[in-house]
């Protein structure tokens, strides 16, 4: 099954080898960052350069984690730039650089709210 933001051609790192499941996990993690952002992935027309860049960057990522074989292993070392990488990308989605409208007034914001529960 083809992952939906990336692909493997896509992932260009010759120390790692990405896999499918790494793709996978790439893709529920590019969704939960959309809907933390109040933003609806079906809403989002693809390809988008910005969410493949970071799907890329999560699933090697997890490829240098599982790659990685003791303390001193290089790739904990590369894993942990891939994490600051995606930090930065995800910092850098909004409904504007997705070519969303803003969303404004009380729909602003991630979706989550809180609510006062009383007695009357």
């Amino acid at each position: 099954m083809a992952s939906v933001y990336a692909q493997i051609d896509d992932c260009k790192d010759p120390s790692v080898t990405v896999s499918q499941e790494n793709l996978d996990e790439a893709d529920t993690y590019v969704v939960g960052v959309l809907w933390s952002r109040g933003i609806n992935p079906a809403n989002v027309t693809l390809p988008n350069a910005q969410l493949k860049a970071l799907a890329v960057t999560w699933a090697t990522r997890l490829a240098c984690i599982q790659g990685s074989m003791g303390d001193n292993s290089p790739l904990k070392d590369k894993a942990r730039e891939y994490l600051k990488n995606a930090e930065t990308i995800e910092s850098q989605i909004t409904h504007e650089s997705l070519g969303l409208a803003a969303t404004t007034g009380s729909s602003a914001g991630s979706g989550y709210g809180t609510v006062r529960l009383g007695r009357a």
